[in-house]
């Protein structure tokens, strides 16, 4: 007897989460949760229920996944009329149609637990997908398995406090499943297994949460934990015995039962291959295979240098992507927007004398003379990112994570070559890093020098702790002192601070650029809180506030670390322009207002000095971080296109945006 593909069907409340997202990321992507469903079984049905004149920016993705769009108009007396109608959509479903088992439900409103509860007194298996932020845990305990929309979006928060408590309770979870099978008999256990019973046991349990593709290479990094035994070509778990001597996670190595002591030791620690794993994610790498990814990048060097200029970016991905479904081949233009901002990020291709743009004609860079020197130019952002991050370079895992073929090292040198004649890396005692005069070349930055010269001032105590633990643990303490006392938890970042750039410096194992820049960002967000919310120093303040935009990019790890600062910073940065001239903005309402707000009443103020404030301040960002300000635009553009108040700050955007003339281009 075959086995049968999972049937399931797919039930959307939009609008809960599409608002989450725009509040949070400025935006919403559905096709990487798509995908994920795609991976469990065959979607028979997949329904998005919300206002579609609110959200009509988002059809065209919606097709491309082909979701069938529930038309629910908004009136106030109706505000529930969404979720009614979709339960009673779910439990027709359930009655009328056996052959579909799992159902999944998307959203954070906790009115769902009670569908959910319904479904599974159908026998029916529910999952549930939904922002951590926002989601009831109601509706997670009702789930059989719940995951966190951040996770399937490539959004995890990497070294923070809640992956940290996320990873404790893991281990715990994990210990507890193994004594309760243990008490039955049940172990050694299979690893299928083991997972069911620990979601069984914490429905939000999730690998992918830690940074791990799979619960195997989980396992792995709990070998302090577990003992992993292989047989008949399966892999079973059991509780460690007592008295064994335990490793740090941080620093486990697989313990496959199908690998030698040698090459054990030649292996590097699954810390440093989670996190080329983890920015290979954050790059949107993950959206496509290897094959498909050669194949579209192979594509889109014939296409523009047969036609240069004859394409823009949007009508060159929309030609392939017509193409690829005339040929039978599912190819998202998401996806393919993803391969391409590839080698947008390496500068592969040129705008002429315009602005880069989606809809801006596009050549070929004038250095790129070959189809394998754009895939080479495109492939290497990865590399680049890994040494901006501040990772020792393997060439061999990079190579099995880039192309899934660790022999292919020398791919992987060539990548290192290339970067260094651009001079984009350089080399220095063996070891790669980015250009620049100081120890932490970011630091080369002016906008970032105040901060690190802060920094550089801190006086340690002789015998205080040191290590990237000892900045964990002061950065945790800082994230509950922030909603309490600016001031405090800004002392403690910037100790922090010192600690982990003293371990970069050093190159203490496992200290890392990227967490330094991190534990800055931090400090440089709560310190422009102090000045401005506290001290009422507004002008000030203004530095911080930009050195925290300068490292939290579009295209950084920092930026999925720190989404959901970026609104409320923005929307505070602008309405200091207001308060630095003594102007009374309480009206606007800033403990909730989203940027696009804000800017529209500084644009639309009565007070002429106000209005200049505001776009000097913006030009300033726009130096820094231009494509925040195109998010706002386009948020704008969006969702108050027939309120003329809000165009005027989105043109006043776009004209600044314009006269800096940073090259940015919208995935």
């Amino acid at each position: 007897m075959t086995d049968q593909i999972e049937q399931i069907a797919v039930f959307i409340d939009f609008e809960n989460i599409a608002r989450w997202a725009e509040e949070v990321f400025l935006d919403f992507e559905l096709t990487p949760v798509i995908e994920h469903l795609q991976s469990r079984g065959a979607l028979v049905i997949k329904r998005a229920y919300g206002d579609w004149s609110r959200f009509s920016h988002y059809r065209d993705e919606m097709m491309e996944n082909a979701i069938d769009l529930i038309q629910m108009y908004s009136v106030r007396a109706g505000k529930n009329r969404a979720d009614i109608r979709m339960a009673m959509d779910a439990l027709e479903t359930a009655m009328t149609r056996p052959h579909i088992h799992t159902f999944v439900i998307i959203s954070g409103d906790s009115d769902f637990g009670a569908l959910v509860s319904k479904l599974r007194e159908y026998g029916k298996y529910t999952l549930g997908i939904g922002p951590r932020q926002i989601t009831h845990r109601l509706l997670v305990k009702s789930c059989d398995e719940f995951v966190y929309l951040e996770t399937l979006l490539g959004e995890n928060a990497g070294v923070s406090e809640q992956t940290a408590t996320d990873m404790q309770a893991g281990r715990s979870l994990l210990r507890k499943a193994l004594r309760a099978l243990g008490q039955r008999g049940e172990t050694p256990v299979s690893t299928a297994r083991l997972r069911q019973t620990m979601i069984s046991m914490d429905p939000t349990f999730n690998e992918a949460n830690f940074g791990f593709r799979q619960f195997k290479e989980w396992l792995e990094a709990n070998v302090d934990v577990v003992d992993l035994h292989k047989q008949d070509f399966r892999l079973y778990v059991s509780l460690k015995e007592a008295g064994k001597s335990e490793v740090s996670p941080s620093m486990a190595v697989p313990a496959s039962a199908s690998t030698s002591p040698t090459q054990k030791k030649l292996e590097p620690p699954i810390d440093l291959r989670t996190q080329y794993r983890q920015i290979f994610s954050r790059l949107k790498m993950t959206a496509a295979d290897f094959t498909t990814r050669r194949d579209v990048l192979r594509d889109i060097y014939r296409e523009l240098s047969e036609h240069p200029g004859e394409y823009t970016t949007d009508s060159l991905l929309e030609t392939l992507r017509e193409r690829y479904e005339m040929q039978g081949i599912g190819r998202s233009k998401t996806m393919l927007r993803h391969i391409w901002q590839m080698g947008f990020r390496q500068r592969a291709f040129d705008y002429g004398e315009q602005s880069a743009s989606v809809r801006t004609p596009v050549w070929l860079a004038p250095d790129i003379d070959s189809e394998s020197a754009f895939v080479r130019r495109a492939e290497s952002g990865f590399v680049y990112a890994v040494i901006h991050a501040g990772l020792d370079v393997d060439v061999e895992e990079l190579a099995a994570v880039l192309i899934n073929d660790r022999e292919q090292a020398d791919y992987i040198q060539t990548l290192l070559v290339e970067l260094e004649a651009r001079d984009l890396i350089t080399k220095e005692d063996e070891r790669y890093r980015l250009p620049g005069h100081s120890a932490i070349p970011f630091c080369d930055q002016p906008v970032l020098r105040r901060i690190c010269r802060e920094i550089e001032q801190v006086q340690l105590p002789e015998k205080a702790a040191r290590g990237p633990e000892k900045a964990f643990n002061l950065a945790k303490r800082a994230m509950i002192q922030r909603s309490q006392d600016f001031s405090a938890s800004a002392h403690s970042y910037l100790y922090a601070c010192r600690i982990q750039w003293d371990a970069v410096i050093s190159q203490n194992p496992g200290a890392t650029l990227e967490d330094l820049r991190w534990l800055i960002a931090s400090y440089a967000s709560v310190k422009a809180g102090e000045l401005s919310q506290v001290d009422k120093n507004y002008s000030q303040s203004r530095g911080y506030y930009l050195a925290f935009f300068a490292l939290v990019q579009e295209d950084d790890p920092l930026w999925s670390r720190m989404r959901g600062l970026i609104n409320p910073m923005l929307a505070y940065y602008w309405a200091n322009a207001g308060r630095e001239l003594g102007i009374d903005v309480s009206s606007w309402n800033l403990s909730s207002a989203l940027p696009a707000q804000v800017a529209m009443h500084a644009v639309n103020h009565e007070n002429a000095e106000l209005v200049a404030g505001w776009r000097q301040r913006t030009s300033d960002l726009a130096e820094v971080n231009p494509v925040v300000l195109y998010r706002v635009v386009e948020q704008i553009r969006h969702n108050y296109a027939e309120q003329p108040a809000y165009l005027r700050a989105a043109d006043a955007i776009q004209s600044i945006l314009e006269e800096v003339q940073r090259p940015v281009l919208l995935v």
